[in-house]
């Protein structure tokens, strides 16, 4: 997409396909973010049209939308530009999966990509995700949003490893944000019944979900920091679903500890994490910079998150794969 040179020596040259990848990024999560994809699920429209359905310039509104038919998620035919092949699979309101809310992460990531120099030189961001969010609120709903659609790709493979202790009755879904999984588990196991702690923004939606699935009188919402604190008693299993990559060791060992206090003799606590590996790893690699970007923390290894648990008082660590890229780590009080 971007060649600088034909010279044969430098064929495949490297450098290109890190320019091509950012004009990449930037077109696509700016179609988002201006509205391209959506204005055009009403139907084809020409250019003038396009530009004044998301209320842009005629040649901004071009530069981006030939960008993005390039790549195959518009197509431009007789001088009219449509949804293509990729948006109809992934974007709007028909796709089975709208992962509009993924572009539009991206879109704010790139601003705090912007600044990983300084915080590598600092040692952590100028701003964790919560404090830019206090200021941009639509962030961090994009965020959730985000969140809630790619869980659904892995909720059900998640609650068919959980391994439940005999005769569950209580959930706490530390940071369950969407709610998906602590209504999954709930579905699952009639007799199990739920308490949600999250920050108030990312609970917003998660009592309307609730109340559509009727599990309104099964599952509650506690509103709040699960940092602090002391989180109950009585629990027969804690969840801490991609929460660690997101906190200190000294946090997470913290957190931790406070579950296990939280949970019955024979509760376990069932940690969803991106596991480092002893070898590098191209996917967990990049997630780790991202999470160090976004709070400055970053992915952690099994013997870390086992150590935490075991410290905790918690035995018979083990770890279950599961089809994409996360793993379970469970420990038993």
């Amino acid at each position: 997409m971007f060649k600088t040179t034909t010279d044969a020596e430098l064929a495949g040259n490297p450098i290109d396909e890190v320019i091509g990848s950012t004009i990449r990024y930037a077109a696509l999560t700016s179609a988002a973010k201006l509205g391209v994809f959506t204005a055009l699920e009403e139907g084809p429209k020409t250019l003038d049209e396009l530009a004044a359905a998301i209320g842009a310039s005629t040649d901004g509104t071009r530069a981006v939308a030939d960008v993005a038919a390039v790549l195959g998620w518009l197509a431009l035919e007789d001088g009219r530009y449509r949804n293509g092949p990729l948006a109809e699979r992934w974007l709007g309101k028909d796709a089975e999966y709208d992962f509009t809310p993924a572009l539009l992460w991206a879109y704010e990531l790139t601003n705090v990509m912007w600044e990983l120099p300084q915080a590598v030189r600092d040692g952590k961001p100028a701003q964790s995700l919560w404090e830019r969010w206090a200021d941009n609120p639509e962030a961090g709903r994009d965020f959730s949003a985000y969140m809630r659609i790619k869980s659904r790709l892995t909720v059900q493979s998640i609650v068919d490893a959980v391994p439940l202790p005999e005769g569950a009755r209580r959930l706490l879904d530390l940071g369950g944000s969407h709610g998906l999984h602590a209504m999954a588990m709930c579905e699952r196991h009639p007799e199990l019944s739920a308490t949600i702690l999250d920050l108030p923004e990312a609970l917003a939606d998660t009592g309307a979900a609730i109340e559509k699935a009727g599990l309104a009188d099964r599952i509650t919402l506690e509103r709040g920091s699960f940092l602090s604190g002391d989180l109950g008693t009585g629990y027969d299993v804690v969840f801490l679903f991609e929460i660690v990559h997101n906190h200190t060791d000294e946090e997470n060992r913290d957190l931790i500890a406070r579950a296990a206090k939280a949970l019955r003799p024979g509760g376990r606590i069932v940690v969803l994490e991106d596991v480092r590996g002893e070898q590098l790893d191209e996917h967990n690699a990049a997630f780790s910079l991202a999470m160090y970007a976004c709070s400055g923390d970053r992915t952690y290894s099994l013997p870390e998150i086992s150590g935490w648990l075991t410290d905790a008082g918690l035995s018979g660590v083990e770890r279950i794969a599961l089809p994409s890229s996360v793993s379970l780590v469970v420990g038993t009080k």
